[in-house]
């Protein structure tokens, strides 16, 4: 049996919402008082806000993708020779579109930008430094979701007691492109941005007064299903993917399917076609404005419907050996970080169509799910023929078929790998903490979304 932690739900739902929702804007203190920090390849000032953080925002981590580094591994940050002001965000990374209306966000090829969040007296620690919170970001790797997270209600939540850092990562084509040409060394590159922030936090996270050895990942969505990712990292092999953080946190966890070079050549053959380029070459050298024109989301090969989230991780002999569910079988992961992970109850009610039939909840999985077979849908639809008879205690409002198609939504693409991902590491031995979001909200319930995706965070 997993373990079981009670107060696992309520800490998810109640204390660190609480944690977030306590961010919100200060003042700041005149420059005479900015805080300054010398990362070695530049020197970067801060914001000193009023209620005790410094805030250093729009730090580079990795050089600009950008010309001939678009679609290649993230580059160590170039040198800077001034000082350099940290008072503003970086850049969004592009995403898919249509992308969700955000009109206060800068977008940008340019992303790949750090924040950290340090308590001001963070430095004067004489216990090693604090621990270290570093935020992955979701959005289904076609959009940078939670852009410019606000740390410093989480660590004025915890009195001044933690660092937090937030980063962009690449997504969509520029993040996840797939090619034989990519092949040598360039697949998942977003992926490989992650990692880069990881190795950043690791090799300055000292110079805010945080303490490299107290590292947590955390994350939601498929931000916390990264988190996982990078447990599985080269197979459990990479010093560089497993030495660098000590614990993960993966909040209504999604962990997209993983697929081969060949099965997402779709994207790289559709981007060609509507950018009249030839070669990859080409699409490097394209103005970002042609390339991000025709960045559009399209449904995977014999499918009529878009997938909600098309692009994503490809098994890459590397950072990926094989797929996850092979991976963990397998027992090729790193086995000495605890891990909290889980799920809202009912995590598909965000995505779900209204659905009218059967056909339409069948065509709305497998354009999410292009590997499901016929028999697999069928034995889908009688296992979830009472939804949504099981949701005790919520009044629901929408059609049985709405529900069914979200139940089956949530249950393969969330709540099993989360299952399925506990129980693997418990049996090798991990701490890990399995938890299920069940507490109802009046507000979600009247919408019908029950306790939906991201509602634990």
């Amino acid at each position: 049996m997993l373990p079981r932690i009670s107060c696992i739900v309520s800490l998810c739902t109640s204390s660190f919402t609480g944690m977030i929702a306590a961010a919100k804007p200060v003042d700041s203190y005149s420059s005479r008082t900015a805080p300054r920090v010398n990362l070695g390849y530049a020197k970067y000032e801060g914001v000193a806000l009023s209620n005790g953080v410094n805030q250093f925002l729009g730090m580079r981590y990795a050089a600009p993708p950008t010309g001939s580094r678009r679609f290649r591994l993230p580059d160590r940050p170039l040198n800077e020779t001034h000082l350099v002001q940290a008072h503003k965000h970086g850049a969004v990374c592009y995403g898919v579109n249509p992308s969700v209306p955000t009109p206060d966000l800068e977008f940008s090829e340019d992303c790949l930008f750090i924040d950290v969040y340090a308590p001001k007296n963070a430095s004067l620690n004489k216990d090693g430094g604090l621990p270290v919170m570093l935020w992955i970001q979701g959005g289904g790797f076609v959009q940078n979701i939670n852009a410019n997270y606000n740390g410093s209600g989480l660590i004025e939540a915890t009195q001044g007691n933690m660092i937090v850092a937030t980063f962009n990562y690449r997504v969509g084509p520029y993040g996840f492109l797939a090619n034989h040409e990519l092949e040598e060394g360039n697949l998942n590159v977003g992926l490989h941005d992650q990692m880069a922030a990881i190795n950043w936090i690791h090799e300055h996270i000292s110079k805010f007064g945080g303490d490299l050895e107290r590292v947590t990942l955390f994350g939601t969505s498929v931000g916390g299903g990264s988190v996982l990712l990078h447990l599985l990292a080269y197979g459990g092999n990479s010093a560089n993917s497993s030495k660098q953080w000590r614990a993960g946190i993966a909040e209504s966890m999604y962990l997209p399917s993983v697929y081969t070079v060949d099965e997402m050549q779709f994207h790289y053959d559709h981007l060609l076609t509507a950018t009249n380029c030839s070669d990859l070459e080409c699409l490097r050298q394209l103005p970002i404005e042609q390339v991000q024109a025709k960045n559009t989301a399209i449904p995977f090969p014999g499918q009529h419907e878009q997938a909600l989230f098309g692009y994503g991780p490809t098994i890459d002999g590397g950072f990926l050996p094989d797929r996850p569910s092979i991976l963990l079988q397998q027992g090729r992961f790193v086995r000495d970080k605890p891990i909290i992970l889980g799920s809202s109850t009912t995590e598909g009610t965000v995505f779900a169509p209204q659905a009218n039939t059967t056909d339409d909840v069948d065509q709305f999985l497998t354009a999410q799910l292009p590997g499901l077979t016929k028999e697999a849908l069928s034995r889908l639809n009688d296992l979830n023929s009472d939804i949504p008879a099981t949701f005790p205690g919520a009044n629901v409002t929408q059609a049985p078929l709405y529900y069914r198609a979200a139940e089956m939504l949530g249950d393969s693409s969330f709540l099993c790998p989360a299952f399925q991902f506990a129980a693997g590491l418990q049996h090798a031995g991990v701490p890990v903490y399995l938890y299920l979001d069940r507490i109802l909200d009046p507000v979600e319930v009247a919408a019908g979304y029950i306790v939906p995706h991201t509602w634990d965070t």
